[in-house]
């Protein structure tokens, strides 16, 4: 097995048909998340040609990629059966002022997902995603 078959793959998949806006908030939040959860690691801070010092971002690409809205929930349960940690953002999310809200809102019927982030072996991460395409 080569080592690009064992490394960790981590990619967000959104609704295609999301607002800019709304697709930035989702890719943001979703990031934010990875992170917080230790799954994106940072490099160290760099200093540039200037001397100015720069704090370290994520070490790997981080591709989005987009699919219908309606194949979102599917994606997510072959993720988790296929053992790929998944976090998401759902309109439950996006619609709460804090995070107590969220608690509350998250137990409604009909939550629409806007966003998953899909982090496991890279085989596996390239099952489920394998065939999307990069956002536009």
């Amino acid at each position: 097995m080569s080592d690009q078959e064992d490394e960790e793959l981590c990619v967000l998949v959104l609704d295609e048909e999301l607002p800019r806006w709304l697709a930035a908030n989702t890719t943001a939040v979703l990031g934010v998340a990875l992170g917080a959860h230790g799954l994106i690691r940072t490099g160290p801070e760099l200093e540039d040609a200037a001397g100015e010092v720069h704090p370290g971002i994520g070490t790997r690409p981080l591709p989005v990629l987009g699919a219908p809205g309606a194949e979102l929930p599917a994606l997510r349960r072959k993720a988790i059966g296929s053992g790929v940690v998944v976090i998401d953002f759902n309109e439950a999310a996006r619609s709460s002022r804090s995070y107590d809200e969220y608690e509350k809102n998250i137990r409604m019927d009909g939550m629409g997902y806007l966003g998953i982030a899909l982090h496991g072996p890279r085989k596996a991460v390239k099952s489920i995603s394998g065939n999307l395409k990069s956002l536009r």
